[in-house]
């Protein structure tokens, strides 16, 4: 008894940019700590709008008459004391203005993270297409290589070439295996990286071949004022203004509240009911080494902001000049350059088909084309992997799925 099993059970599944940057977002465990940070930063929130609870304190104990005892009072006494501290509303504001500033910081941090991610995604993305069109273009060169040593092979048997072409062929032969086989590695080795980047990813799958969509490049002074949105940057503004909002808290918790107080206090011959105030006095420590240590908080992240602006100035002019670059080498390749290469080969191929040129020549330009094809291919994804760098340093979507 047989049984027929399709083929395309065993289809690997296939995955465009768009699908795997949702599945990065959703499923990537960087995205899950920064969701948890939020989660507590809300809760954060929460402690600082609740208030203190209330002191219960209940004392108990034997009497000793000083003078002459009442009669029939009982020689015990208690006493029950009720105290609830509250803050001035200064200092509830500063608080919960902080645990605020903290919640800001950490749904900048997720919008960081989740831009970084992408970004890197995308590279990765376009790294194993890139070694796929490199795979596919070496697959090409071994088929011709394999007709080519198949064809000289044949005529030194009938005597009608040399035997030292024979050798040739099979030492282009042989390079063209190692190279197919190191691209294919190279494509393994590409996707294992993007699988990394996601997290649920099935050990064999196969990428779309679509190439992103990139807008339009803006000039570099527009690059230069987009700094401002760059992701990290933005979080490192909020950490000075949590900066800010711990120095006034700080300050106020020098007088942060006072203490309200009731107690009833029952002897053997006397009740008393008392209320009163407790007023902290600032007397001794002033917080001057928490206020200070805020302060410097301020002066860190001021420094870290400055800092920031002055690396994504240099990292901007530096991916701006790769891409132009990268522009000016594509403008090559695909006005001339490809052609020529074509053409070397066809003429190079029809010469020693009719005997004008021996197998060297032949080979020597089939592998200057299959060169410059490469060349070609790494010039293109040079200028897509220059775009996602200015991406990444503005902050904008430049390369679309």
């Amino acid at each position: 008894m047989s049984c027929l099993i399709s083929p395309i059970a065993f289809a690997e599944p296939a995955f465009d940019l768009k699908t795997l940057l949702d599945k990065a977002v959703a499923e990537n465990p960087t995205m899950a700590v920064s969701k948890a940070q939020i989660e507590a930063a809300i809760a954060g929130i929460t402690v600082a709008r609740s208030f203190a609870n209330p002191d219960l304190e209940l004392m108990a104990g034997p009497a000793k008459y000083r003078g002459v005892p009442t009669p029939g009072a009982n020689e015990r006494n208690y006493g029950v004391t009720v105290s609830q501290p509250l803050e001035f509303p200064g200092t509830r504001a500063s608080r919960r203005e902080l645990a605020e500033q903290q919640l800001t910081y950490a749904e900048k941090g997720i919008l960081t993270t989740s831009f970084d991610l992408r970004n890197l995604i995308k590279q990765a993305y376009l790294t194993v297409q890139l070694r796929q069109q490199v795979l596919e273009m070496f697959a090409a060169n071994l088929n011709v290589l394999r007709e080519i040593q198949s064809k000289i092979k044949r005529k030194v048997e009938v005597g009608e070439a040399a035997r030292y072409e024979l050798i040739k062929a099979d030492t282009e032969l042989l390079v063209a295996e190692r190279d197919y086989a190191s691209a294919q590695t190279r494509i393994d080795e590409a996707k294992a990286i993007l699988r990394g980047m996601i997290g649920n990813m099935p050990d064999e799958f196969e990428i779309k071949a679509q190439p992103p969509v990139i807008n339009t490049l803006p000039d570099i002074t527009t690059l230069r004022q987009s700094a401002e949105n760059n992701p990290y940057l933005q979080q490192l503004i909020t950490a000075k203004d949590g900066a800010e909002a711990k120095l006034r808290l700080e300050k106020d918790l020098r007088f942060p509240g006072l203490t309200l107080k009731s107690d009833f206090t029952q002897d053997p011959d006397l009740n008393t009911f008392r209320v009163g105030v407790v007023v902290p006095l600032p007397v001794w420590n002033r917080r001057e080494g928490q206020i200070a240590q805020a302060a410097a908080g301020i002066d860190e992240a001021d420094a870290n902001i400055k800092l920031q602006k002055q690396v994504l100035r240099k990292e901007i002019d530096s991916a701006y000049q790769r891409n132009v670059i990268a522009s000016n080498q594509l403008k090559v390749f695909e006005n001339g350059l490809l052609q020529q290469s074509e053409a070397t080969l066809s003429r190079a191929e029809a010469a020693y088909k009719f005997g004008e040129r021996g197998i060297l020549e032949y080979l020597d330009a089939q592998r200057v084309n299959r060169d410059v094809r490469r060349d070609y291919l790494i010039a293109k994804f040079d200028y897509f992997f220059s775009v996602l760098q200015i991406e990444r340093f503005i902050g904008s979507d430049l390369v679309q799925p």
